[in-house]
């Protein structure tokens, strides 16, 4: 039997990021393993799991909870959003040291962009194009912020607009920075993603920039995903964490792409929820 390694002593709040990062990879989780893994009582873990369901992050199922997912296996956004947040913050307040006033920036439906998005709102006289609905609502109320949001089909597992008419504006516009999340990464293929009609309008968001970054914390370097959406070639740099494999990012350096590695710091409280645009679009089609 393959031995687990316990995690002791870990506070609620712990436990909980703990259980939806094993459901990023997983489909669901159950209450036996997780008491094992914990050593804390089965008790106890339907009470953390109850409070996950509560909060709509996972669905209860006999024995555990499953991961929320919408289409081609990809987790929600609450759901990432609450996975390596001390992480994604870090890495978003290095890009955002990077932003200049006057600047025009895209920024993709990624929880790390809705992270740096939070970083922008101290920004002035900023030009902000993305496809991320939760993405603009960070910067909907802004003073300085002018906001441009791509039209096009709205994806709800991703709070985001693709589509032919979000490509059309991006056609037409230049931007100078953008700041891209990833699922995987390869020296090989570059940025990948899940699903097509997402990497269809990031390549278009890629070519209507100067300049491209990534951003993503250090798990998405052991991944693959289905499709590319911008080559090692294209890239200005990457903004990742210090958990990310020293040996691959050094590949990347010599390949001649900048990696700035940033420390995540301490716990802090989440930061303010967007607005739940997935509760209105529902009540929406209700009254239709």
């Amino acid at each position: 039997m393959e031995e687990r390694e316990l995690v002791p002593n870990f506070s609620q709040q712990e436990r909980l990021d703990q259980v939806l990062r094993m459901l990023e990879a997983r489909d669901a989780v159950q209450v036996t393993e997780l008491a094992e893994l914990f050593s804390i009582s089965e008790v106890t873990v339907r009470s953390d799991l109850a409070n996950l369901a509560n909060q709509g992050l996972v669905a209860r199922v006999r024995g555990g909870v499953r991961a929320i997912r919408q289409g081609h296996a990809e987790v929600g956004f609450d759901l990432r959003l609450r996975l390596d947040v001390e992480r994604k913050r870090a890495i978003a307040r290095a890009a955002a040291a990077m932003v200049e006033e006057g600047d025009a920036v895209a920024l993709d439906s990624s929880t790390t962009a809705y992270y740096l998005a939070l970083e922008l709102r101290a920004k002035r006289e900023l030009v902000v194009v993305t496809n991320g609905l939760l993405v603009a609502t960070a910067l909907a109320d802004a003073p300085g912020i002018t906001v441009v949001v791509t039209g096009g089909m709205l994806r709800l597992s991703a709070m985001s607009l693709v589509g032919d008419l979000g490509t059309d504006v991006l056609r037409t516009t230049r931007i100078n920075k953008g700041f891209l999340g990833a699922r995987g990464i390869s020296l090989e293929r570059g940025l990948m993603d899940l699903s097509p009609d997402e990497v269809r309008i990031k390549q278009e968001m890629a070519d209507a920039c100067e300049q491209v970054y990534g951003i993503f914390d250090g798990s998405k370097w052991h991944r693959s995903a289905l499709l590319a959406f911008v080559m090692p070639e294209d890239l200005a740099g990457i903004i990742t964490d210090s958990s990310a494999p020293e040996a691959e990012v050094e590949a990347w350096r010599e390949a001649g792409v900048q990696v700035r590695m940033v420390d995540p710091g301490p716990r802090e409280p989440l930061p303010m929820r967007p607005r739940d645009l997935r509760r209105a679009v529902r009540n929406d089609e209700a009254v239709g």
